[in-house]
């Protein structure tokens, strides 16, 4: 279970159940959705200890049978549940980011990339801290947007847009080079915190970090918290 792992004395990849099997015909997938909305429904309302599969059986009216035909176990319904999540914030967020860079400038455009991945993990924490702690790796939204997009290297790619419409406001050297640096130094930093010290995420400090990291490999100078107060 969950409670029982603990994150500082275990590096290795953790990689949550997936289903048995996923639902062919309409009426398969009407039971397989009852079965996510009721586990979802539990996790805001009564949080992870609220979770079994006779109180999901309950909610969403699937059979206790029926329910272990689809999932193996609770690890698997709540992983369910935040590949919707993390899809639907990866589809708003392609959506906005292309308009957003070309109308705010590179730092209102850095801020916006950094809040946005710390809001979606903050959300992922909120739900079920110690599962998105556990599998917090499987739940990459950098690796997840990567695979959507069919690019290993497309939030590099956003990252290396973003600093080229904006090259007039800083000294440009390596656009391809610091677009790696900035995307992987904020994806590890990130999901570091996300297992080590899940409390930063929320923190304005800690996303005022993360930008003058960004902000310091173009060799800008930093900015303060008061300032990112009014972005």
């Amino acid at each position: 279970m969950t409670e029982d792992w603990n994150p500082e004395l275990d590096d290795s990849p953790q990689v949550p159940p997936k289903p048995r099997k996923l639902p062919q015909q309409s009426r398969s997938r009407i039971l397989f959705d009852s079965i996510k909305q009721a586990c979802l429904m539990i996790l805001e309302t009564e949080g992870p200890k609220g979770l079994a599969v006779t109180r999901i059986s309950e909610l969403s009216g699937v059979a206790m049978g029926s329910i272990y035909q689809y999932f193996p176990n609770i690890d698997a319904i709540v992983a369910t549940v935040y590949e919707d999540r993390i899809l639907a914030n990866i589809e708003l967020a392609s959506k906005r980011v292309g308009h957003r860079y070309r109308d705010q400038n590179l730092t209102q455009s850095l801020t916006y990339l950094i809040k946005g991945t710390l809001a979606f993990h903050q959300e992922m924490l909120a739900l079920d801290e110690g599962f998105h702690r556990r599998f917090y790796q499987t739940f990459d939204l950098q690796r997840w947007f990567n695979l959507k997009e069919g690019d290993p290297l497309a939030s590099i790619r956003v990252i290396r847009e973003i600093l080229e419409a904006h090259q007039l406001e800083y000294p440009m050297r390596d656009v391809e080079m610091e677009a790696f640096v900035i995307t992987q130094a904020h994806r590890g930093t990130i999901l570091d915190a996300v297992k080590y010290h899940p409390e930063y995420i929320g923190k304005p400090e800690f996303a005022q970090t993360l930008l003058n990291m960004a902000l310091a490999v173009l060799h800008l100078p930093p900015v303060d918290c008061e300032q990112q107060k009014e972005r």
